[in-house]
């Protein structure tokens, strides 16, 4: 590991690119076009981020023996080598062996906060080039027997047709609770609706937005810079085999659901995040590193927010955490072209936007977790490459990427396309 020059603790810290995989429906949910899902539910998220990374290393045209430091997010571990995380992800990459790599987890923030600690280490004179992403395979959620360690010794499982004496849990369901404030992440999002005055007329009316915006682009291929394929045993999965939204969406066809949490619920299968399957990488550099390498840079990094609020409104985490990256930055909202705000639900969405005072037509402008999914960790990594790339083709200068996160946090980043 080369020594890092001091003089970079000033640098400014800028995003050269990245990509990411199709963001598919999970194994247990049905597609748009009423499918079973499952097309990454072979390909850990291990694989699924190493596919990421060696994406973005060749979309930027970045040598992995450039790379400083790899920071992966991981949310929901599933696999039976999550442990190793990002260590795996950037070794399959072809990064060498003697590049440090570390797996954080900030639940639905870990792609953004990535991002940052990529910043941070650059700002400290730690490295120059980064890989920074986020990666979740939901379909790999495992069925777990707690409290039976005395009965089952290491490495000595219940062997086939053994009756069980303990429920198995369900280890993705029961990640859904917030038991501190005995929630569901959806009924956090019903809160701050109730608080803040959001209709499910309302909601619905954005979802659809959602749903449209990313049938528009996957049909139309706008996310196609982004996108890396992923081969699997039956086949390639391209940009085309995004697959959560359903055509036609309409506010009359959503409001015909039912929602989750009885009457005064406004959460349904229709304006939710979907579960999906996904990775997502980008190269984090020094100003001055990707100067000298003559990258052909997407966004600086202006600044950001981290924050924590009550975990019962947990949903209206981007709102204080735009505020504090904006008064980080001694930037006015108004200064803000394009957001994206993380659609964990549109009602909790609308609500942001509400208390933020923005129009929906500046926010998700090419379609949002309702339409395409949700896949934890690599979210965040995804709103800032989608970010990045539409700040570009909209001739816009500023924008945000937030997104609100399980257990009462909030995260946003400030960039601004050069």
């Amino acid at each position: 590991m080369r020594a890092i020059s001091p003089r970079l603790m000033s640098d400014h810290v800028v995003i050269v690119g990245g990509a990411r995989t199709p963001f598919c429906e999970w194994l247990g949910g049905k597609r748009g076009d009423g499918e079973v899902g499952g097309r990454l539910a072979d390909v850990s998220a291990e694989d699924l981020g190493s596919i990421a990374i060696r994406g973005a290393l060749r979309k930027t045209g970045t040598t992995p023996e450039s790379v400083d430091h790899v920071v992966m997010g991981h949310a929901l571990q599933t696999s039976s080598q999550a442990i190793f995380g990002a260590r795996h992800a950037g070794l399959k990459a072809g990064i060498p062996q003697e590049v440090p790599m570390l797996t954080l987890n900030r639940l639905c923030g870990s792609g953004i906060q990535s991002i940052v600690s990529s910043a941070q280490m650059i700002k400290l004179g730690e490295a120059e080039v980064v890989v920074a992403g986020g990666m979740e395979n939901l379909s790999q959620a495992p069925h777990v027997l707690r409290g039976m360690r005395s009965t089952y010794r290491l490495g000595r499982s219940p062997k086939d047709g053994e009756v069980l004496s303990k429920d198995m849990e369900d280890y993705l369901f029961t990640n859904l609770l917030d038991t501190t404030c005995d929630s569901f992440m959806a009924q956090t999002s019903d809160e701050i609706c109730r608080r803040v005055g959001v209709t499910r007329e309302e909601a619905d009316a954005f979802a659809a937005i959602s749903h449209k915006r990313t049938e528009n682009s996957v049909d139309n291929g706008i996310w196609m810079n982004e996108i890396v394929n992923v081969d699997t045993p039956a086949g390639s999965v391209t940009a085309h085999d995004e697959d959560h939204f359903v055509s036609g969406t309409t506010p009359e066809s959503l409001a015909e659901l039912r929602t989750h949490f009885g009457p005064d619920s406004l959460v349904t299968a229709g304006n939710a995040s979907g579960v999906v399957d996904g990775a997502a990488a980008l190269i984090v550099k020094s100003e001055s590193r990707a100067i000298s390498d003559g990258d052909d840079v997407l966004a600086r990094i202006i600044d950001w927010g981290i924050v924590g609020l009550d975990p019962s409104i947990m949903a209206y985490g981007p709102v204080p955490a735009s505020k504090l990256a904006l008064q980080r930055a001694n930037m006015d909202i108004e200064e803000i072209d394009l957001w994206e705000i993380n659609e964990a639900f549109a009602g909790q969405a609308v609500a942001c936007m509400k208390e933020l005072g923005i129009s929906s037509d500046i926010v998700n402008i090419n379609g949002g977790a309702v339409g395409l999914g949700h896949p934890l960790a690599a979210t965040g990594t995804r709103l800032v490459l989608t970010l990045g790339h539409a700040l570009k083709s909209q001739n816009k200068r500023f924008g945000i990427a937030t997104a609100c996160i399980g257990g009462g946090q909030g995260i946003a980043i400030i960039l601004e396309s050069i």
